[in-house]
């Protein structure tokens, strides 16, 4: 298991859209790759499985002392969606997680490289025990998208009196 911290660096705009016409200035957060343990397409391994809860540990510390507590919950929730999507669907042999924020916005970003199919959400059937995610992410979030070449994923969470 393994973990490489990288030098924050200054997310896209694109996907803020018109969420952000005003150019936020930006607070890093954590970027992180997470190495994969179990080659692309195969089931989770033990250890891969552990990197949802960390990074949920990681991004509650970072809310706590941007005091934003009011989004723990809801961001630990989509932090461990998208990472474990990341891990399951991706195709890299990391997944990187990037948590940021403005004034505004808080974002949570998972890059886990091009998969076959661009990341959308299914409808899953009562007897399902996976494919609702990204109907939770949707319902949570603010504001989510997929990048244009379907590698990353990112969700944004309202920062109260913003």
């Amino acid at each position: 298991m393994s973990l490489t911290a990288t030098q924050p660096d200054t997310p896209t705009r694109r996907h803020l859209g018109d969420l952000a016409p005003n150019q936020p200035v930006i607070t890093p957060g954590f970027d992180v790759r997470l190495s994969r343990t179990a080659n692309p397409g195969e089931p989770m391994s033990d250890q891969d499985r552990a990197w949802p809860g960390l990074m949920r540990r990681a991004g509650r510390a970072h809310l706590w002392i941007w005091r934003l507590g009011e989004l723990v919950g809801t961001a630990e929730l989509l932090m461990s969606e998208l990472v474990t999507n990341g891990f399951q669907h991706g195709q890299s042999d990391t997944v990187r997680v990037r948590l940021w924020r403005t004034d505004a916005y808080v974002c949570i970003e998972v890059d886990s490289g091009s998969g076959p199919q661009r990341p959308c959400p299914r409808q899953a059937g009562p007897d399902d025990e996976s494919g609702r995610g990204l109907q939770l992410v949707g319902m949570l979030a603010d504001a989510w998208g997929v990048s244009d070449d379907g590698s990353r994923i990112w969700c944004l969470l309202t920062v109260d009196g913003a």
